[in-house]
């Protein structure tokens, strides 16, 4: 029986039920396995839990303790390797820093760029 390829692991942080929604089907159907959360002390929760996390997609500006940024350095601390999209309904990331290595996507080009971008960062073929 032919032993069946690992998801990656995608946490996606955004305080909109509807674009979280949104964003989780689009990377299901890309074969992403996704944990939804609603804002960077959930995020941070889930990351505890799911040490292989392969990325992070987070809203630049979700409210909470801490910002999405903030979030992203202190995961990427924790997890050297993991890729790290940062997104915004602004149309720039000047708002902060992205952690080096990670990505800046507007959510206007998020159904386009989000998928390819994801998989280049992890090393997977489309």
């Amino acid at each position: 029986m032919p032993t069946q390829e690992r998801r990656p692991v995608v946490v996606l942080v955004d305080e909109e039920p509807s674009i979280r929604q949104a964003v989780a089907r689009l990377l299901q159907e890309a074969s992403f396995d996704v944990h939804e959360a609603a804002d960077p002390d959930e995020a941070a929760r889930i990351l505890e839990k799911e040490p292989a996390a392969d990325a992070l997609v987070v809203d630049a500006h979700v409210p909470g303790r801490i910002d999405g940024f903030e979030l992203a350095a202190k995961a990427r601390g924790r997890l050297p390797g993991l890729a790290v999209v940062m997104m915004s309904g602004h149309s720039d990331d000047t708002s902060g820093p992205v952690p080096e290595g990670g990505e800046f996507i507007a959510k206007a080009y998020l159904t386009d760029r989000l998928v390819p971008t994801l998989n280049r960062m992890i090393g997977r073929l489309s």
